[in-house]
């Protein structure tokens, strides 16, 4: 049971990235939001288990996305800021990535924090309610 609850919020996001690769660029909508959302509150929580197969793979998806994201806000005009967000962020999730491979969880935990943080800032400027 605990395995299904960590591999759905990947598999999902794995079928929404392979779907939006095959559009031209990427739908940032709510629903791939709440995707990242989600990875993210995984991420954060399999660091502090320091359960390093599950953060590893919750951090490769985020950079992923992250990655696909910042190209969709480069290519359009007036959201440099957003883009500059999803930069920072995908960064972050690297950081972690790298760190979680070397198995420091503590320098995961803290790039994790402030991962959520540039989302959290990246919300109040561009998410509408």
């Amino acid at each position: 049971m605990n395995l299904f609850r960590k591999t759905l919020p990947l598999a999902l996001a794995g079928l929404l990235l392979a779907g939006t690769a095959l559009s031209e660029g990427v739908d940032v909508d709510g629903d791939l939001m709440r995707g990242v959302d989600d990875t993210a509150k995984s991420l954060d929580s399999d660091v502090a288990m320091k359960d390093g197969q599950a953060a590893a793979a919750d951090a490769r998806s985020l950079v992923e996305t992250f990655a696909r994201i910042e190209s969709h806000y480069g290519e359009k005009p007036d959201t440099a800021d957003a883009a500059g967000f999803a930069q920072r962020t995908r960064q972050l999730a690297a950081q972690a990535l790298q760190a979680i491979e070397g198995k420091d969880f503590d320098a995961a935990g803290e790039a994790v924090n402030q991962l959520t943080r540039s989302c959290r800032n990246c919300h109040e400027k561009y998410k509408k309610d």
